[in-house]
């Protein structure tokens, strides 16, 4: 199936949705579609292909806002309930047919109800589902909110919850507060950090807005909490695909490791921040805890250790960088010459020449095992100091050559 963006839909509606219709395909589809300037009726049309029901997305009071076909809505009351999520999965619309109602919305702002016209069918509220976040991103791409759209005030506002984890406040009014914004501190999550690098800072405010987890932000830095690794990188692709960036690499997530209490966020945080650094540093757009191998071990120390270790085994060739930067290929290539020439655009004589000085300079052969793991280790150290801004300088030195830093943080 594919989706254009100009045309009326046309072709006889079926009775049920295409045969093997697969909802994550739908929904990458429509999302692709919608960033490649779609619109919702297209999207509407293309929802009435997959499922052979006509679709309507309705406001937040019931009235319609595109459609498939010349029907009429919902009662403001029943749209509400939908919103509410207190309605049935299937309701009566204002010209007697029954629909499947699902809510339009993120976080504590509702946009609207997306309707599939028809008895209940959970294949079609699978694929009705691939749609919501291609509409979502239509109206984020808008640059406005629906007018109708229907705020749903908290006791604390979700900054307000995410600022209090961070500092380590989980006294009885904030754990009553996360409870009402689904963090169950009992069992608490892991924080997680994000960035946005791109030149949408508008579509990036209006993006965490919309976003059903709670953010803290301040400019091109997010705070949150996630259940697990996977939901950072769900978080993380949408978040990318409602700015609407081309660069992959314009949304950079981390996250900290799972705390076995809720005085142990602050740890997460802390752990999840460290990351961001590391992760900007090395133009990795996500890294969590789970993955950033040795430097699970490196980040409770403090910056004098890392920076002892780190000169200790590094300390003859820390201000050489070519030696630096022939160093870290060298290792991650496992002594490969002519893959380490080419990465480096160097003669294999010359990596070899450059080989041979580290050898001298360090007093060990970098691919022996024992070695190879402390060298892997000071490396991490020194590109944890880099991440943090301030290298292996004390106060004011400069920093030293080698990979260079991920530069100071945007906050």
């Amino acid at each position: 199936m594919s989706i254009t963006t100009a045309g009326p839909w046309s072709g006889p509606a079926r009775e049920g949705p295409v045969p093997d219709a697969d909802p994550a395909a739908l929904e990458r589809e429509l999302t692709e579609a919608v960033l490649a300037g779609a619109t919702r009726t297209d999207v509407l049309r293309a929802l009435r292909a997959a499922t052979g029901r006509p679709a309507r997305l309705l406001s937040a009071q019931g009235v319609p806002l595109a459609a498939t076909d010349s029907g009429a809505g919902l009662p403001a009351t029943t749209a509400h309930a939908v919103l509410d999520g207190a309605a049935p999965p299937v309701v009566d619309t204002l010209d007697g047919l029954r629909a499947t109602a699902l809510p339009v919305r993120a976080g504590t702002t509702v946009a609207g109800v997306l309707l599939t016209l028809g008895p209940g069918d959970p294949c079609v509220r699978a694929l009705a589902g691939a749609a919501v976040t291609a509409l979502l991103i239509d109206a984020v791409r808008a640059g406005d909110e629906p007018a109708e759209a229907v705020p749903v005030p908290p006791r604390h506002t979700a900054a307000d919850v995410v600022a209090a984890l961070r500092s380590g406040r989980t006294g009885p009014a904030e754990r009553a507060a996360a409870a009402d914004l689904g963090i169950d501190l009992q069992h608490p999550p892991a924080a997680a950090v994000l960035y946005y690098g791109g030149t949408r800072l508008r579509a990036w405010s209006t993006a965490l807005n919309w976003l059903e987890h709670p953010v803290q932000q301040e400019a091109r830095t997010a705070w949150t909490v996630v259940p697990g690794e996977a939901a950072l990188a769900r978080l993380r692709t949408r978040l990318r695909l409602m700015t609407g960036d081309e660069s992959a690499d314009h949304v950079v997530a981390a996250s900290g490791s799972h705390p076995e209490s809720a005085d142990d966020l602050v740890r997460s945080f802390t752990e999840a921040e460290r990351l961001l650094g590391l992760a900007r540093g090395r133009h990795v757009p996500l890294l969590t805890f789970g993955g950033c191998g040795v430097v699970q071990m490196l980040l409770p120390l403090p910056r004098a250790r890392l920076r002892t270790y780190a000169e200790a085994h590094l300390g003859p060739i820390l201000h050489r960088p070519e030696l630096m930067a022939t160093l870290r290929a060298w290792l991650a290539e496992r002594g490969s010459r002519q893959t380490v020439s080419e990465q480096l655009h160097l003669h294999r004589n010359s990596v070899g020449y450059r080989v041979r000085q580290i050898k001298n300079l360090l007093g060990t052969d970098p691919l022996l095992p024992a070695a190879s793991a402390e060298l892997h280790l000071a490396l991490a150290a020194l590109d944890l100091l880099e991440s943090d801004g301030g290298g292996l300088r004390d106060d004011g030195d400069a920093m030293p050559a080698g990979r260079g830093t991920a530069g100071p943080r945007d906050r």
